[in-house]
């Protein structure tokens, strides 16, 4: 038997084949649970277990999955398997709840035949179907529908067992970025993490053959406290210089102002302006700046605050938190703090990132109830056509800026260093390690 592939990462999740809170957790469910629909470069998509997607009026879909789709034990994945799993997932609540709120009802109506119903017109479903989620799970923990089943391992590892002629993969926990790191140049990991390239190393990429940089779907924004008058976040949002943050950085961060950005790269860039006028010195006490704690977040933490204190003369003090807490306390604890937050895109389509907005208080939407903002989000789901879907979230997203509540400020940029072969990195950086080969000897 070939030795497995040995991956850092910077996180053991908790709940893996049942709750995914994390993007970590999601990376491995990737390997566990086989995706429904699979992204690839440049958000194309093709079959994964479902190799047939019809659209039969606005909101019904029918469905089927591939002959051949199977469990690790051997046994058929039928309709009705995905279907309850589905089902399953929207009573779960967690962070992707909004996702599967756009699902009304799926129901099997023959064994190789799944009628899908959405809330809303929805052009591209099998963007949406592509998220790891939606994988069908097994009754049995010992049985996947994925490339791997889990396996024993110690305290600071997770092992996958291999479902088909591909290497197992061990999961090694690493203490921070530069331990990630040091465990790569001692051979004792053949993958970092694609998220904890230490940024000083960033400057150096030409040092390193091994290192191969993606671009995530997954925006870096500044929230900044609720309770501040709208005025004053946007000259908070007017003094962050983008292209600058972006070179003190060297290129962790790629600069952007827009959600579809993320689909426009070619973009202008607003430059910074000054707004001290807003912000008078007198008691002025700092103000915090939480971002959760792992790379490149600290160092985008500092070089913000010294541009909103250069630009605007209010002091921000950045504090970081753990990632846990990130997840689960950041809306509450924290919202009268400014927060550095990261916007993930979890499936392949512009809509994604402004969705979420929508399921706010009908009192809190961009602009009051009357914006019509959370109008042109459903018709952008619903146009079959993307160019339409781009035209239709940019006027979103220009009600949602307007307001101040967010910043968009740059795209995450993922650096792997790696010993394997075939490694691609979609968009979501959901990879699939089974794909991969360790060199030959």
């Amino acid at each position: 038997m070939s030795k497995p592939i040995r991956v850092e990462t910077d996180l053991v999740p908790s709940g893996l084949y049942g709750a995914s809170d994390d993007w970590t957790g999601l990376t491995i469910t990737r390997q566990l649970a086989g995706p429904l629909f699979v992204e690839g470069p440049g958000r194309t998509l093709r079959p994964g277990l479902l190799h047939h997607a019809r659209r039969l009026d606005e909101k019904r879909w029918s469905l089927a999955p591939r002959p051949d789709a199977r469990w690790s034990d051997g046994r058929p994945i039928h309709a009705r398997d995905i279907a309850r799993h589905i089902a399953a997932v929207a009573r779960q609540a967690g962070p992707f709840a909004w996702l599967v709120s756009l699902i009304e009802q799926i129901r099997p109506t023959e064994a190789d035949r799944l009628l899908l119903t959405t809330r809303r017109p929805v052009g591209n479903l099998p963007a949406l179907l592509a998220n790891p989620v939606f994988g069908p799970r097994h009754g049995d923990p010992a049985v996947s529908s994925g490339a791997y089943t889990m396996a024993e391992g110690p305290a600071g590892e997770i092992r996958l067992r291999a479902t088909g002629p591909w290497p197992d993969v061990t999961y090694v926990l690493s203490c921070d970025a530069e331990h990630g790191q040091r465990l790569f140049d001692r051979n004792a990991v053949d993958v970092t993490c694609p998220t904890t390239f230490p940024v000083s190393r960033w400057a150096h990429r030409a040092d390193y053959p091994e290192l191969q940089v993606d671009d995530l779907d997954i925006a870096v924004a500044l929230l900044p406290p609720d309770s501040m008058a709208a005025r004053r976040k946007h000259a908070v949002a007017a003094a962050i210089d983008r292209r600058e943050l972006s070179r003190r950085l060297h290129g962790a961060l790629g600069p952007l102002d827009s959600f579809t950005g993320l689909w426009e790269p070619g973009r202008a860039i607003a430059p910074a302006r000054a707004g001290h006028g807003l912000f008078p010195a007198a008691g002025r006490a700092p103000a915090r700046l939480v971002f959760p704690d792992f790379s490149p977040n600290r160092e985008t933490a500092h070089i913000l605050a010294e541009q909103i204190a250069d630009n605007t003369g209010l002091v921000l003090r950045p504090e970081a938190i753990d990632y846990r807490a990130y997840l689960t306390e950041l809306h509450t604890t924290h919202r009268e703090d400014f927060r550095l937050v990261l916007l993930a895109s979890p499936w392949p389509d512009p809509a994604a990132l402004l969705l979420p907005f929508t399921r706010r208080p009908a009192d809190r939407l961009p602009g009051g109830p009357a914006s019509g903002f959370a109008d042109l989000v459903h018709r952008a789901l619903a146009a079959d056509d993307l160019r339409d879907r781009l035209a239709l979230c940019a006027r979103a997203e220009e009600i949602l800026l307007a307001t101040g509540e967010v910043c968009l400020f740059g795209r995450l940029r993922s650096a792997a260093r790696l010993r394997v072969k075939n490694y691609v990195s979609p968009p979501s950086g959901w990879a699939d390690l089974s794909v991969c080969e360790l060199p030959h000897d």
